[in-house]
């Protein structure tokens, strides 16, 4: 099995629909993520991430699309972290995948942001899987915020991880 991160192209249309339309998904990630996921859903965040290719990416597995990797550089005073983000699709869950492929893009995060020093990762307190690949990946929890969240109307802790430029 080959695991890598590339741009997103149009080809990824069907998987992306595919895949990201699933209850499953979007009760793991923001709100701003759609449910139910549409082909024109899917045709927008390829154009989006197509104009920005340094911040969002495709994770692909055996040169299939199997789900995404983000990053939301910080602003002014917080200009040296920056936030990520990343989804798997279920059939690819239980596998490593994710693992391999964050630890892919925060390589690429570092060589392509020098100036970023820092990353981070919101995490609701529910998705423990997230949380062990983070640490996997070298994070550390820095701290739980109490009912910081909300998702499907309920609130929710944050636990916040985060990994330093060595």
């Amino acid at each position: 099995m080959t695991i890598h991160i590339r741009t997103l192209l149009p080809e990824d249309e069907t998987d992306l629909v595919f895949l990201a339309n699933n209850r499953s998904i979007y009760d793991n990630v923001r709100d701003i993520f759609p449910h139910p996921y549409t082909p024109e859903d899917a045709r927008g965040w390829i154009d989006y991430c197509r104009s920005q290719p340094t911040l969002n990416a495709a994770i692909a597995v055996d040169d299939r699309f199997a789900g995404c990797v983000g990053l939301i550089p910080g602003q002014d005073i917080h200009r040296v972290s920056a936030e990520i983000g990343y989804w798997l699709g279920e059939p690819f869950w239980g596998k490593g995948i994710m693992t391999t492929a964050l630890d892919l893009w925060v390589k690429h995060i570092w060589q392509t942001f020098p100036e970023v020093h820092r990353l981070w990762a919101g995490v609701f307190a529910f998705n423990t899987a997230s949380m062990r690949v983070l640490e996997k990946v070298g994070f550390e929890q820095e701290a739980v915020l109490k009912q910081a969240m909300i998702k499907n109307q309920v609130l929710v802790d944050e636990h916040l991880y985060s990994l330093r430029r060595s």
